[in-house]
């Protein structure tokens, strides 16, 4: 079975416990996945309602058959979240943040400084983005 590689760019630290030293580079993660339904990518740009202000968030979805990722940009922060179950819409999960999208809205939570999810920033997708 012929296969496809993802390559998902990100800063990642390397401890090198061996030398004692810690170091910073660009790496890659790749990830190999079957060609059968052939793996997308989509990125999409949202507005997200905070209390004072719009954000925007940058989120790139990577599907191939039952994987699903997404690669989650704003504020100079970057997460990248795993497809998980959701009752309805798609669900990812990434850190401690939830990413949930329905049609053209997402709910984005974070878990560490709202554990019960009851303020989420409210996000819609700008029109002309595809």
């Amino acid at each position: 079975m012929k296969k496809k590689l993802f390559n998902l760019h990100f800063l990642t630290v390397l401890n090198l416990s061996l030398f004692s030293s810690i170091s910073a580079f660009a790496g890659s993660l790749v990830i190999e996945v079957p060609d059968d339904p052939e793996p997308t990518k989509e990125t999409v740009i949202y507005q997200c309602n905070t209390e004072t202000k719009k954000e925007r968030v940058e989120a790139t979805y990577y599907n191939a058959g039952e994987i699903g990722l997404v690669d989650l940009k704003w504020n100079g922060k970057r997460v990248i979240a795993s497809n998980v179950i959701s009752a309805s819409g798609a669900k990812y999960a990434g850190a401690e943040y939830i990413w949930w999208t329905k049609k053209d809205e997402a709910t984005f939570y974070n878990l560490i400084n709202d554990p019960k999810e009851e303020m989420p920033l409210n996000c819609v997708e700008e029109k002309g983005t595809e």
